[in-house]
């Protein structure tokens, strides 16, 4: 029974690690980068996401990514600078908490 219930919350525990957020398309209203680290934001129009994440600051409209300074985020801070120059909205996937504690993206494509 002990090791059954261990399996069943090592499973639940799993579960939650590869959990992730889905938003629907929604506009781009702000965009930035930190200049002291690799650190880029973008805040989104809409209803507030993130909770079902359980990151520190709690749900809100703004998610991050911690890699900026990296071939894969410069192309991300691009493309997301791009949609929001254009006025093209984003659906996003969250996977996560940055280091500051914020929803981060996973993935994201550009529509419209």
């Amino acid at each position: 029974m002990i090791l059954l219930t261990l399996t069943v919350l090592t499973y639940s525990n799993s579960l939650n690690a590869y959990a992730g957020e889905d938003l629907s398309p929604r506009k781009i209203l702000d965009i930035g980068c930190h200049n002291t680290d690799g650190t880029c934001f973008v805040d989104l129009d809409g209803a507030a996401f993130g909770a079902s994440l359980n990151c520190p600051v709690g749900a809100g409209n703004q998610f991050r990514f911690d890699n900026s300074d990296t071939a894969v985020g410069k192309r991300t801070f691009a493309a997301l600078m791009a949609a929001y120059l254009s006025g093209k909205h984003l659906s996003v996937h969250l996977g996560g908490c940055s280091a500051q504690g914020w929803p981060t993206v996973q993935w994201f494509y550009v529509v419209d």
